[in-house]
């Protein structure tokens, strides 16, 4: 067992100041089809990177992972306040959504699968905060949840399939074999 980190002050504030910039540049941003506040899912990626034991840097790439994506945050925006290897978590995390929704998951996926673990890690936290929701969702919903996605079914199958083979480095974590868990529970009934 990996001894767990201890963080300072310092280390403390940073989370801080990387929740409250988070909070508010999702200002208004719920997760899809529903009223839940888009801060929640960012909550449980670093309470599931926080589980793996990540370092400071890796915590607060998986608060800000979506910041670059999906608000008006520029990449020097996150180098000024948290710095270079933050910055460049965020960015790695980014998908071109200009591309259709299959070809901007296949690349994202592909280029994800040449990342260092670090980077893969603050991703498989995303993917498995995201599949727990829909699994839960499913259960309760049924195949009518599926049409709150741009992809279909079948296309959000293949992209977590894609996940897990661009995160198999991390198979050995448990963070990962959740992640499968949660696929196998929602994609192979």
């Amino acid at each position: 067992m990996k001894e767990e980190i201890i963080f300072t002050k310092s280390d403390l504030d940073k989370i801080d100041r990387a929740f409250e910039f988070a909070t508010i540049k999702h200002k208004g941003q719920y997760r899809k089809g529903t009223k839940i506040p888009y801060i929640v899912h960012l909550y449980d990626v670093y309470m599931l990177l926080k589980e793996e034991n990540a370092p400071i840097d890796v915590l607060i790439g998986g608060i800000l992972h979506d910041t670059i994506e999906d608000t008006d945050t520029q990449e020097d925006e996150i180098i000024e306040n948290f710095g270079d290897r933050v910055a460049s978590y965020v960015k790695c995390e980014s998908e071109d959504k200009s591309l259709p929704y299959m070809e901007r998951k296949r690349q994202h996926m592909e280029k994800l699968s040449k990342e260092n673990d670090e980077v893969k890690l603050i991703n498989c936290a995303d993917k498995l905060s995201n599949l727990r929701a829909i699994y839960l969702d499913y259960c309760y919903i049924g195949e009518e949840f599926f049409k709150r996605f741009n992809g279909s079914k079948e296309e959000i199958k293949t992209y977590y399939s894609l996940a897990l083979s661009a995160l198999k480095s991390l198979k050995r974590r448990k963070i990962y074999k959740k992640l499968k868990r949660y696929y196998k529970l929602t994609f192979c009934k």
